[in-house]
């Protein structure tokens, strides 16, 4: 058992907590990068270009592909209208 505990022990040495520790620190993600990703997921998704997410929302196509490059960051009420146009509800949520 002594073996088997110096290997637990040495295996321990070599674990690196730097990432989890990063990820208990809420302030320092991108909220419109995560944004981003969701708009541009759900639209392929749904299997619409960015002209076809436009017509359905009332955006225009360089509004949906400003989002969709991180170049704009949408108002709550421009993610209404493309939550609603793709059939999803938006809902914004305080979590740790």
């Amino acid at each position: 058992m002594d073996d088997f505990q110096e290997y637990l022990d040495d295996a321990l040495k070599k674990v690196s907590f730097s990432s989890w520790e990063k990820t208990k620190d809420n302030t320092n993600y991108d909220i419109y990068e995560e944004i981003r990703e969701q708009v541009v997921k759900a639209r392929e998704e749904a299997h619409l270009t960015q002209k076809e997410l436009a017509k359905l929302s009332g955006l225009t196509q360089s509004n949906i592909s400003n989002i969709e490059s991180g170049s704009n960051r949408p108002t709550i009420a421009t993610l209404k209208k493309i939550a609603d146009a793709l059939g999803k509800r938006l809902v914004v949520d305080l979590t740790d």
